[in-house]
C-alpha cells in the first residue's frame, strides 16, 4: 500500500485535515452542497427487537427496545447523479433497562454514467465497550449518567485515494437516538475540543479504482438480479469484500403480506450478507429481507449480531415514527432526554 506525498495530496485540495480546519464542512456536506434538493426521498421506520443468548440458547427476548429510520435519496445535476443513504438507530432506555446506545451513518456516492466517481461518509455512535454478557449486564441503568463516550468518523473517497478522520470524545449522556443535537455539529465540536482523541489517515492504493462505501455496496447488491454478488468497499483506509446471496422465503413473505407490507408473498427474498476485512480477515454477517418490487432498496427486516451474545432485529413497522432529529440537517437544537 502506497502512502506519503501522493496519499496526502488530496488534503490540500479538500481543505486539509479536520483538526487543522475545524470549521470546514464535513465531506458529506461538501458533496451535497453541489446538488439541489433531492429528486426522491424514500424513508422507512423500524422497530428494534433484541435477543440475548449464551451458547445459542436464548435467555432473553424483548420487542420494541428501540427503533430506527433509514433514508435513500437521489440527487442530480447535469451529468452527475448522487445516491445518499442514511441510517439512524438506537435503544429506548425506558424499554431497554436503562441501556442507552445509538448510532448514525450517512453516505453520499457521486456517479457518472452509473459508475462511482466520489464518495463521502459520516458517522457518530455511542461507544459500546461491553464484550461479554456480564459487562453488558453492568450497563443496565446507565442512562442516568451525565456523560457518555462517543466515536465518529468523517471520510472521503475518490479513485485510488482514501481520506478519513476518526474522533473519540466525551459528550452528554442524555442524548438518545430520538433526541440529540445536529450530529454534524457534534462532530465539529469534538474536533475543536483538545480533549478529543483524533486520528487522521490518508491512504492511496491503485487497486481502489472505484470508490465504494458499505451501504452503497449493500444497496447495489440488492438491486442486482443475480443470486450471488461480490463487491469491494473502503472504510477508514481498509478494504473489505462484501458477498451477498439471496433466495425466496415464502414463510416470511406470507407474514409481510399479512401485514400489508408487500403485495404478494412471492415478492420477498431473504438475503445473506458476509463482509470480510481483507488485511486482517475479520468477518461480519447480516441477514435481510427485501421486497423485489421496491426499487428504493430499503429492507423489510434485517438482523445482525453486534456482539456474540446479542442479536438485533429491525422490523419495518408503520407505527414507528421518525424522530425530529433523524438527520443532521436539522438546524433546531433538540431537547435532551426522551
Amino acid at each position: 500500500m502506497a502512502t506519503g506525498v501522493c496519499a496526502a495530496a488530496p488534503w490540500l485540495a479538500l481543505g486539509g485535515p479536520a483538526k487543522a480546519g475545524t470549521d470546514r464542512p464535513l465531506f458529506v456536506e461538501k458533496l451535497l452542497a453541489r446538488f439541489p434538493a433531492p429528486e426522491s426521498d424514500h424513508e422507512l421506520c423500524y422497530r428494534a427487537d433484541v435477543t440475548i443468548q449464551i451458547l445459542k440458547v436464548p435467555l432473553f427476548r424483548r420487542r420494541g427496545v428501540g427503533g430506527a429510520v433509514a433514508n435513500v435519496r437521489e440527487y442530480r445535476k447535469d451529468s452527475e447523479h448522487a445516491l445518499g443513504i442514511s441510517f439512524l438507530a438506537g435503544s429506548n432506555p425506558k424499554e431497554a433497562g436503562g441501556v442507552n446506545r445509538f448510532g448514525y451513518i450517512e453516505e453520499v456516492v457521486v456517479e457518472q454514467q452509473s459508475v462511482p466517481r466520489e464518495a463521502a461518509y459520516f458517522g457518530v455512535m455511542t461507544s459500546s465497550p461491553e464484550e461479554n454478557f456480564d459487562s453488558a449486564r453492568r450497563a443496565l441503568g446507565e442512562s442516568g449518567k451525565k456523560d457518555a463516550f462517543y466515536s465518529a468518523i468523517d471520510g472521503y473517497l475518490k479513485a485510488s485515494e482514501s481520506i478519513s478522520t476518526e474522533a473519540a470524545f466525551r459528550s452528554s449522556g442524555a442524548y438518545t437516538w430520538g433526541s440529540h443535537p445536529p450530529l454534524n455539529e457534534l462532530m465539529k465540536t469534538a474536533l475543536r475540543d483538545q480533549g478529543s482523541k483524533v486520528k487522521e489517515k490518508a491512504e492511496a492504493d491503485a487497486r481502489w479504482e472505484i470508490p465504494v462505501t458499505f451501504l452503497y455496496a449493500v444497496a447495489r447488491s440488492l438491486r442486482q438480479p443475480h443470486e450471488r454478488n461480490t463487491l469491494r468497499y473502503i472504510y477508514h483506509g481498509h478494504e473489505f469484500e462484501l458477498t451477498t446471496w439471496e433466495q425466496s422465503d415464502p414463510i416470511a413473505g406470507k407474514e409481510f403480506a399479512e401485514r400489508n407490507l408487500v403485495a404478494s408473498a412471492g415478492d420477498v427474498m431473504r438475503v445473506e450478507g458476509r463482509s470480510k476485512q481483507l488485511d486482517d480477515g475479520k468477518k461480519a454477517a447480516f441477514t435481510l429481507w427485501k421486497n423485489t418490487r421496491d426499487r428504493s432498496g430499503l429492507p423489510l427486516r434485517f438482523e445482525f449480531r453486534p456482539k456474540s451474545y446479542l442479536k438485533l432485529c429491525f422490523e419495518a413497522d408503520p407505527s414507528v415514527k421518525p424522530p425530529a432529529t433523524a438527520s443532521w440537517r436539522t438546524s433546531q437544537q433538540a431537547p435532551l432526554g426522551e
